[in-house]
């Protein structure tokens, strides 16, 4: 089985995300280019997660809700994509906190600090 969905590109032409089952797995691919050499790219993300902004075409949506059904059946799919989306929030807290030191450092730099 095979279920073809063309995702929006930063360019006028879209690319095709391929979601295809050969027995009991599951690939995704994608022939933008980050795809062709087999890396993640967020088009195959964006679509997985079942982000319908990403579709190049609305009339999409039927095949984006196959495609969902087919990744639901992916447990390991689910547990690789709740690490990432766990691992993500604690990277933007931990850049927020960073970022707030950067600020302070910046700001004791510019005032002066008492020598001891």
């Amino acid at each position: 089985m095979e279920i073809f969905i063309y995702a929006t590109s930063s360019g006028s032409e879209p690319y095709e995300v391929r979601f295809a089952t050969e027995g009991n797995r599951l690939t995704v691919t994608c022939d933008c280019q980050a795809g062709t050499f087999g890396k993640l790219c967020k088009h195959k993300t964006e679509l997985m997660a079942g982000d319908a902004t990403r579709l190049f075409d609305p009339r999409d949506a039927g095949k984006l809700s196959e495609a969902q059904q087919l990744l639901a059946r992916a447990e390991e799919l689910r547990i690789v994509a709740a690490e990432i989306a766990r691992t993500e929030k604690i990277i933007k807290e931990q850049t927020s906190i960073n970022r707030k030191a950067k600020k302070r450092l910046q700001s004791l730099l510019n005032e002066g600090v008492q020598l001891v």
